[in-house]
Order: structure tokens, then C-alpha cells, then sequence
């Protein structure tokens, strides 16, 4: 089995005020003739595909270019990172390919996805104040039921989020 990871592609850069477009697009031609030529069974591209939130125009079509090209030949499984807006990435989920996994919602967390003959957690960035309600696992406080929030750190929501994927282990 043959896994390619990549992350950080930050489509939409400038530097110095020029477009490293080329470069990318340089980039997603050697990504795709490396995946045909190996035979790659699954790429899992880790986030911040996107160098903003709301990416240019160019950098959406870039990354539809990539994912249709990549999904052809192998599973890909896509995560948020901090870069990227979320929901703008989840956008791209509606491919409708069985080869494409975009998860960008901290609910997915601890829900396998088969590649390859692997199982595969993803986990999308995980902003700790967005979601430390979301993944606490703490005892509940005062009337409302609700578990305690983690403490305010990626190291806190980090952990809860391993402790989700351990559970489905």
C-alpha cells in the first residue's frame, strides 16, 4: 500500500506581489504524473490548500483542476487547515465521487475512511475556542447538562479529539 501525504499547497499566493499560479500549477501536473506513475492508493492532502479564506477565483479552479484529476486515479482524502475557510473547502465535497473525502466538520471526528485497505481518521484544523465545547468530554456543569468546555488550548481539544478516534479503535 502506498499513502501520499501532502498539506500547505496555499493556492492563491502572491509573493512580492507576483501569482505563484505557474508554480502551482507546476506543482498539481508533478503531483498527478507522480500518483499515475506509482500507482498511489490513497493522497491525503492535510490543509491549508488555500493561502485565505476566501480564495481568488483562480485558486477554486485550481484546486477543482487537482481534485478531479487526483480522483481519477486514487482516494483523496481532504482536510481543513487553519488557512482555509471550511466551509468554502466543504464546497468541493459535492464532487459527487466516491473517491473524494472532504471533512472539514470536528463532528467527523472518529469516523473512519477506508483507503486503500487502511483506515483513515481525518481531522480538520480545530480552532480550540470553536470547538472545545463541541469535543468535551468532561463532566457536565450546573443545570444545562452540557459537559465542562476543554480548557482553551490545542493541546486540550487535540487530545479529545485522539481520545474520539481511540473509542472507534
Amino acid at each position: 500500500m502506498l499513502i501520499l501525504h501532502t498539506s500547505d499547497w496555499h493556492l492563491g499566493r502572491t509573493l512580492h506581489g507576483v501569482s505563484l499560479g505557474e508554480s502551482a500549477d507546476a506543482f498539481i501536473d508533478w503531483l498527478v504524473a507522480l500518483v499515475r506513475e506509482r500507482g498511489v492508493d490513497a493522497v491525503l492532502i492535510s490543509g491549508d490548500v488555500f493561502d485565505r479564506a476566501v480564495p481568488p477565483v483562480d485558486a477554486l479552479a485550481r484546486m477543482r483542476r487537482a481534485l478531479r484529476e487526483l480522483t481519477a486515479l486514487t482516494t483523496v482524502i481532504l482536510t481543513s487547515g487553519n488557512h482555509d475557510g471550511a466551509a468554502r473547502l466543504g464546497l468541493f465535497a459535492d464532487m459527487l465521487t466516491p473517491s473524494l473525502h472532504v471533512v472539514t466538520d470536528p463532528e467527523a471526528i472518529g469516523r473512519p475512511v477506508e483507503a486503500g485497505g487502511a483506515l483513515v481518521y481525518p481531522m480538520p484544523y480545530l480552532e480550540p475556542d470553536l470547538v472545545r465545547q463541541l469535543l468535551s468530554d468532561l463532566e457536565p456543569e450546573g443545570e444545562s447538562g452540557l459537559p465542562a468546555p476543554l480548557p482553551r488550548s490545542h493541546q486540550a481539544v487535540l487530545a479529545a479529539a485522539l481520545r474520539r478516534v481511540r473509542a472507534d479503535l
